[in-house]
């Protein structure tokens, strides 16, 4: 069985999601499979229900080509959902990304959550790099203490994302680490080929 059939999804804007929650408006419509309680002024009640794989809420995160002087040419949607994989016998949450996009270099492309909400260029040696300002990729980090240690393996490492010879996707891929709470007001990254150091190719931001 497909993810698509296990829940009943919404699409809806992430903006428009906010305002639905501090509403306390059902986000599912008539016949919600989650009713949505209203947020009051607790930011973490977002924050857990943003992170369930159970949540019957998909958003689109509209997709553009980088540029050194702005942002580039609109190039499709990424659709991202929470959904529940099975490992080792259990189910724990995931993240689904379904690409809709064209125009893209044809081949295998790395695929990165970024830590910021900004896909525009940002100088570096004098230089306007594409898309420099999403920043790096989203590491895990953990604190005790006055410590703090940034984890080397990648939170936002996605797989490759595939991109046919025409230029165009519609690849689905599983984070299991990630829930669409670690997308808010950050930035999803394509590069130009699967080097993870390779040029920013096309960027979106999820706020």
């Amino acid at each position: 069985m497909s993810t698509r059939a296990v829940f009943s999804t919404v699409a809806i804007g992430f903006a428009a999601f906010a305002c639905l929650l501090a509403a306390g408006v059902p986000a599912a419509g008539d016949n919600p499979v989650v009713a949505v309680p209203q947020l009051g002024n607790s930011g973490g009640m977002l924050d857990t229900m943003l992170r369930s794989g159970r949540l019957p809420v998909e958003f689109k995160v509209n997709m553009y080509r980088t540029s050194a002087t702005g942002l580039g040419f609109y190039i499709g949607t990424i659709t991202v959902r929470n959904t529940i994989i099975t490992i080792a016998g259990h189910e724990e949450p995931a993240l689904l990304l379904t690409a809709n996009l064209v125009s893209l270099t044809p081949g295998p492309h790395a695929f990165h959550i970024h830590e910021y909400p900004d896909c525009g260029p940002k100088e570096r040696n004098g230089v306007m790099v594409p898309g420099l300002a999403a920043g790096a990729h989203l590491f895990a980090i953990h604190k005790e203490g006055e410590e703090t240690v940034t984890y080397k393996s990648h939170l936002g490492n996605l797989p490759n994302l595939l991109v046919d010879a025409d230029g165009s996707t519609t690849e689905e891929v599983i984070a299991p680490r990630l829930a669409l709470a670690d997308l808010v007001g950050r930035s999803i990254m394509i590069h130009a080929s699967q080097d993870d150091n390779s040029a920013r190719e096309a960027c979106g931001v999820f706020n």
